[in-house]
Parts: structure tokens; C-alpha cells; sequence
């Protein structure tokens, strides 16, 4: 064995301890392979524990409501009833209420929707004495009877929903079974009121809600959803007289272009809508009271009325959906006072949060985000436009939604 000279083993020595500090192959490995994994959760497997978003294609069944005392001097009263809704914006219901010291009631009975026609036709009473109207051109466009179903509670299911996957304690959440249905039994106050319900995880339907006025169940017939395409009308017999009332603040368009036509601006229009919602509808109406309505119910404070025409879209999906209003240039010239309307929309909101958006025409803004009655609700502007989204959709969803906002072509803007 050949001698090693005391040169050759000094640099063996360092080379040795070089290699003793790095970290074998196997432990940076493992350290890329963690970084790797942590990488992925933030990005897509978080997305995981997201709630499913329901897609029910139609329910029906019976309901009850039965009221406080406090109801009843609202003029409230206790009534039994049936109600059937399908995708597409048809519905019907009935109602069975009790007469007063003998009297005919006063409150529908009978209700049918037909969305194409966007019409909503009313029997009111029974026998010989009972009176029809028919209303058109309501919106939005769905869904539009004047008897009860769990879809008057839909905004408040998505509110649950958000809640459930943000794991917002702003709002109490149990789950629960209700038979064989895995529930979420929630408790809500809405602007210092007390509200209660209770949302069937699968389908995303209310089957229990109350408040200080009432309390409002649902019985699904979970085996026998009404056909596709069903129609639901309400048929006057001859001689029978029908007011008919037409809504004459709403136009409706083929198109958000065309719709850009009639209000002098052209509309947003987003790019990143949930899967399977669609642009069903699309329509202008005078500006109003709008941005400021859509923060503060009661608009405390307007300097004036809004100039110009809202642009007004709904989304559906099953028995799903959202509205997106905005308003153009006209309108925001009006509020002199800048974003200070948007900035009141934190004042009382339930779980309000701000975030900063990173894409499309609002790249750069602070949206609102709150739960309201209607739903997870957002609200965002511009120098151009005001944009405000609500209903059926999650926080998560209203961000990418108006994330997805694209601003007009080069050279069309107005």
C-alpha cells in the first residue's frame, strides 16, 4: 500500500468535510419532493376541500308556514301548500289558506311561471269569486310564482355553502342527518336579525327556515322530480276577468352587444362563470339608485339619481343562479364623490372582506365581498364601470368570476 503524503491527505481532509456539509442526495430529495407537495395544496389540492356546488334539475313537493304573532300583525298567516320548479325557469304552486270570518281570501292560490313568455299568471281566491292576473316581464326571469318554495331561501343555501368552505364562523354551522340526507343546520343574523335554516347538502334546497315572522318547511318528494320541461299554467275559466300588468322598467336583449347598444357602454362580460352556469338572460333598465343600492339597502345618502341605463345578467345552472349588474360612465359621473359609496360597504355587513383583484378589467382594484339575503354578494369599480354580483355562487366563485371581467376591444370603448 502506497504512503500518502501529508499534502494529499490535508486535501483528502477538506474534500471530506465539504462533502460531510452538504446533504446527501436522499435528504434533498425529500426537501424538493416537500416543497413539490406544499406547492401543490396551496395551488390545486386546497381547491379540494372546496363545497360541492349542487346542480338540481328540479324538485317538488309540500310546504308548510306557520307564523308567530308578530307574523300575523305583519299580515302573515299560517298556510299549507305545493310547489314544483324545473331548470329553465318554469314553476307552479298552490296554496291552501284560511278564510277570514268566512270571507275570500285575498292571497293567491294558485301560480304558474312560464319562462319564455316571462309571464307569471295568479288565481287569487276560490269559486266564482276568484280573480286572475297575469304579470310579464318581471325580472329576473325565473322561477316567478307568487306561492312559496325553498327557492326564496336560495341566496341564504350559498351563504351556508361559502361559509362551510371558508370555515367562517361568522355563521354557526352543524351538520346533521335529516333521515337518510346529510343537512347543515345554520343560524344567521342578517342586518341585527336572527334567522335559522336548514340546507340539504346534496341538492343545495332549504327544507326548514325561520325567522321572527314565520317558520317555513319543506317536504321534497326526493324521488320524483318533476319531468324536464315541464309547463305549469293557470287557467281562467270563461268569463273570467285578467288584469295584465307589464314591466315596463326592464327591455330585454338577444345579447350583452345588443344590450351595450340601448345603454350607450359596452358591458363586461366575464369569462370564468362556474362550470355549467350559462348567460340566460340579459336585459337594461334605468340606473336609479344604483351603485349605491347595491350596498346599503335603505341609501342613506346619494348626493342625486344616477344618469344612464344598468346593464343587468343572470346565470343559471339547474335550479342555480346569479345576477351580474353594472353601470357605465353616465352613471358614475353622477357620484362625485368618488369610491366613497363602495366604502361604506363594509359598515354592518356580515363577514366583509376586501380583496385586491389580479385580472381583467378591475386588475388592481379592491372588490367587497359580504353575505346578504340574496347571497355571497360582490361589488367593484372603476373610472368606467360599477360592477355588483350576487346569488348562488361562493366567495371563491364571485372572485374568479369578476376576475374573468374582460374590458371592451381597443378602439370600442365608450
Amino acid at each position: 500500500m502506497s504512503a500518502v503524503s501529508p499534502p494529499e491527505r490535508a486535501s483528502q481532509t477538506i474534500r471530506s468535510a465539504r462533502i460531510g456539509r452538504q446533504p446527501p442526495r436522499f435528504a434533498v430529495t425529500v426537501i424538493a419532493f416537500v416543497l413539490v407537495l406544499t406547492v401543490a395544496w396551496v395551488f390545486f389540492l386546497r381547491s379540494s376541500s372546496s363545497v360541492t356546488a349542487p346542480a338540481t334539475q328540479a324538485i317538488q313537493g309540500d310546504y308548510t308556514l306557520r307564523v308567530t304573532a308578530a307574523g300575523a300583525e305583519a299580515g302573515l298567516s299560517d298556510e299549507d301548500g305545493t310547489f314544483s320548479l324545473v331548470a329553465g325557469g318554469n314553476a307552479g304552486g298552490s296554496a291552501d289558506l284560511p278564510e277570514a270570518a268566512g270571507a275570500p281570501s285575498l292571497r293567491p292560490s294558485r301560480s304558474g311561471y312560464d319562462a319564455d313568455g316571462r309571464t307569471e299568471t295568479t288565481a287569487t281566491g276560490a269559486g266564482p269569486a276568484a280573480t286572475f292576473s297575469r304579470r310579464v316581464g318581471a325580472w329576473p326571469p325565473v322561477w316567478r310564482v307568487a306561492t312559496r318554495s325553498p327557492l326564496d331561501y336560495q341566496g341564504l343555501a350559498a351563504v351556508v355553502r361559502t361559509a362551510v368552505e371558508e370555515r367562517d364562523d361568522a355563521i354557526g354551522i352543524k351538520p346533521l342527518r335529516d333521515g337518510d340526507r346529510a343537512v347543515w343546520r345554520a343560524a344567521i343574523t342578517l342586518d341585527g336579525a336572527a334567522v335559522d335554516l336548514v340546507v340539504d347538502q346534496r341538492s343545495g334546497v332549504v327544507t326548514w327556515y325561520r325567522d321572527s315572522l314565520s317558520t317555513f318547511t319543506a317536504t321534497v318528494d326526493w324521488d320524483s322530480p318533476p319531468p324536464d320541461g315541464a309547463t305549469y299554467g293557470v287557467e281562467a275559466p270563461a268569463g273570467a276577468g285578467m288584469r295584465t300588468i307589464r314591466d315596463g322598467r326592464h327591455a330585454y336583449h338577444a345579447s350583452p352587444e345588443a344590450a351595450g347598444r340601448a345603454a350607450g357602454y359596452d358591458p363586461l362580460v366575464s369569462e370564468l362563470a362556474p362550470d355549467g352556469y350559462e348567460l340566460s338572460a340579459v336585459a337594461t333598465t334605468p340606473a336609479d339608485l344604483r351603485p349605491v343600492s347595491w350596498i346599503d339597502d335603505g341609501v342613506r345618502r346619494l348626493p342625486t339619481d344616477p344618469e344612464g341605463t344598468a346593464v343587468l345578467q343572470m346565470y343559471t345552472r339547474g335550479l342555480s343562479r346569479f345576477t351580474a349588474e353594472q353601470v357605465g360612465p353616465a352613471t358614475l359621473r353622477v357620484l362625485t364623490a368618488g369610491a366613497d359609496w363602495q366604502e361604506e360597504a363594509g359598515a354592518g355587513k356580515l363577514s366583509y372582506q376586501e380583496v385586491t383583484l389580479q385580472y381583467g378589467a378591475f386588475a388592481g382594484a379592491t372588490a367587497s365581498t359580504w353575505y346578504q339575503e340574496s347571497g355571497p354578494s360582490l361589488v367593484v369599480a372603476g373610472e368606467r364601470r360599477a360592477v355588483f354580483v350576487t346569488g348562488a355562487l361562493t366567495r371563491e366563485e364571485l372572485i374568479s368570476f369578476a376576475e374573468g371581467l374582460k374590458p371592451p376591444a381597443p378602439g370600442e370603448a365608450r
